[in-house]
């Protein structure tokens, strides 16, 4: 029990720092919103990415579960969207950055940080 607790405030510290660090790209007002969103979807995903490394196979204390579920429900929504055929570039990337940005606002609300 300990170890999930130890684990738990340590991701709720990574993606509190990946929340400031989205929030602190409304600094660079010169980016256009395009470039902005851009560099907040890699900034939450970079996020995802270390949280799912983080989580141990076997989780039990809540949210762990949760949190892989949403991962896991992530990469299989990323990869029926990669499968799917005849859809534009962009298209994809917009599709793409809709489920990395929900994602990463499920798992900061499952932390308690939004």
């Amino acid at each position: 029990m300990r170890d999930e607790a130890r684990l738990i405030e340590d991701l709720r510290a990574l993606v509190q720092e990946a929340v400031a660090e989205r929030r602190g790209l409304v600094a660079f007002t010169r980016l256009s919103g395009a470039e902005l969103d851009r560099m907040a979807r890699e900034t939450e995903r970079r996020a995802l990415e270390q949280v799912a490394s983080r989580l141990p196979a076997d989780v039990r204390v809540a949210p762990l579960p949760e949190l892989a579920e949403a991962l896991r429900a992530m990469k299989r929504e990323l990869a029926v969207l990669e499968a799917r055929e005849g859809l534009r570039a962009e298209s994809r990337a917009l599709a793409r950055d809709e489920v990395v940005w929900q994602t990463f606002e499920r798992v900061a609300a499952l932390l308690g940080v939004l």
